[in-house]
């Protein structure tokens, strides 16, 4: 039977910190069968790098942040698209070729190497107190019998989707709250946006999909040193490290899918 819904939104409009809703969450999450949870706050203009807060095994956070598959997961082009919950099996894949295993290939087997045969995706969508477009995204892991994932995520779906609503929120006021003593927010005006051009989006959604400069090159008909210039214009346009730090920014400002 699941907990009652008001008690737990009374706990999380209570709650003091994010440990505290870390806690409350995770017991919802066991409540309903999931092993753990995954919160990540999709930065917003100006902001370089998501808060993440999970319960998820060491191992598998320690392997998907050293690889980048966060700039690969195919779960993040459509929970940008989409503002209902939707499970990993729903989540068509694409073509996988001889050769090199592709980003999105990589970051479902590297969940399954640590136990997560299932997960279910919450997205959350909404404008701030600003005005500003906000993002982030629920993920709940599943590591029993995937036959009875299809079961336990029909029954508990609505029940997550509306907890997660009220615990985004809360989570969003806290973290606002800690980047402001922190000194990490500056006020965003339009003209901050990063525009990319066409072919800048071109040149990172390939790069995405694993390709290399020369690879883009050829499948663009454009030199290596064409290329380079665009992605290179890109990273400057996103204030990026490099490379993989501006398809990351990229993918989740929903300025490219991968």
């Amino acid at each position: 039977m699941l907990p009652e819904i008001e008690a737990i939104v009374v706990k999380i409009e209570a709650g003091q910190s994010l440990s505290e809703l870390k806690e409350i969450l995770q017991n919802v999450a066991e409540s309903c069968g999931y092993s753990a949870f995954s919160f990540v706050d999709a930065p917003r203009f100006g902001d370089a790098h998501p808060t993440v807060i999970n319960t998820i095994k060491k191992g598998f956070d320690s392997d998907y942040r050293s690889e980048g598959l966060i700039a690969v997961d195919p779960m993040i082009p459509v929970m940008r698209r989409k503002n209902t919950p939707f499970t990993w099996g729903s989540v068509k894949l694409p073509a996988r070729l001889v050769g090199r295993m592709p980003g999105a290939h990589r970051t479902m087997t590297v969940a399954t190497d640590h136990g997560y045969r299932e997960g279910l995706v919450i997205p959350v969508h909404y404008v701030d107190r600003l005005g500003r477009p906000y993002s982030s995204v629920v993920t709940f892991f599943w590591t029993d019998n995937v036959r009875s994932f299809a079961r336990a995520s029909d029954a508990t779906r609505a029940f997550l989707h509306l907890i997660v609503l009220y615990w985004c929120q809360r989570a969003a006021e806290m973290i606002d709250q800690q980047r402001k003593r922190d000194g990490r927010v500056r006020r965003i005006e339009p003209q901050d946006t990063p525009t990319l051009t066409d072919r800048e989006r071109e040149v990172l959604a390939w790069a995405a999909a694993g390709k290399t400069v020369q690879d883009t090159a050829d499948i663009l008909s454009i030199s290596n040193d064409t290329a380079e210039t665009h992605i290179r214009s890109a990273i400057k346009k996103l204030n990026a490290n490099n490379k993989t730090h501006a398809v990351a920014r990229a993918i989740f400002l929903g300025l490219i899918d991968n």
